[in-house]
């Protein structure tokens, strides 16, 4: 029976002298024993610093947060839900400072530009060689689509050889300004005015369909079109009027 009590109190003392040392020592070393929600203060020393752009920085306070919320026995389908919900307030809250409805936003995202469809060079080229081989016969060559596609009367008119007294009257504007298109007789008389206000940057085309200002028809002959950029600049180019 002695010896029993004896082994008993043996035990009790060094148990006790455990639980004594065990949280001095935890407190010096701190690697394996100290929690990570009760360190909310970090130094230099246990900082890390990664290569590349430091984007966001979080506080302890929100990294002990986060990490709590972890633990929590919640279902991802229900915490998805909940993001959702912040985040259905903050778009909410967006449009109400916008004061759009959410038909008027679907049609400002729409807006694309029309130059985003046309086709580009490398496509071009696959259309025409798509049309080649849907065309192609065996020891025969009927689509030809290599060369230049060119009228004879554009390439004189390029070369000097022609003039172009066509009426339609076109020119590019690198800023805005006031633009009249105009048309004169041969005599200087004014005939009609195709345009007369201001105009963007752009490139523009007008097409005289051959009547004055009150729709009469003009008789054939020799027109001027006229074309004014500004207060400096004049267009001028001959018209035949074909009846």
């Amino acid at each position: 029976m002695l010896n029993l009590l004896d082994k008993r109190a043996f035990y009790i003392f060094w148990v006790g002298l455990l639980l004594v040392i065990l949280p001095s020592f935890s407190q010096q070393s701190g690697a394996p024993f100290r929690d990570i929600e009760k360190s909310s203060k970090t130094t230099p020393a246990d900082t890390i610093i990664l290569p590349g752009p430091s984007l966001l920085r979080f506080k302890a306070e929100q990294d002990s947060n986060y990490l709590r919320a972890k633990r929590l026995p919640t279902p991802p389908s229900a915490r998805f839900y909940a993001d959702m919900k912040m985040l259905e307030k903050q778009v909410l809250a967006q449009k109400k400072l916008a004061g759009l409805s959410d038909q008027e936003i679907a049609k400002k995202n729409m807006q694309i530009s029309p130059e985003l469809f046309l086709p580009s060079a490398q496509e071009l080229t696959l259309y025409q060689y798509g049309l080649m081989q849907s065309q192609s016969v065996p020891f025969l060559q009927i689509y030809k689509p290599y060369g230049l596609k060119v009228p004879l009367s554009s390439i004189a008119t390029f070369l000097g050889l022609a003039e172009d007294v066509s009426p339609l009257l076109e020119y590019d504007l690198d800023v805005e300004t006031d633009v009249k298109v105009s048309i004169y007789s041969e005599k200087a008389i004014l005939v009609a005015t195709i345009f007369d206000g201001i105009q963007a940057p752009g490139h523009y085309r007008y097409y005289w369909n051959g009547k004055d200002d009150r729709g009469l028809r003009q008789p054939r002959g020799d027109y001027i079109g006229e074309i004014q950029i500004g207060r400096t600049k004049f267009i001028r180019k001959r018209i035949r009027l074909e009846n």
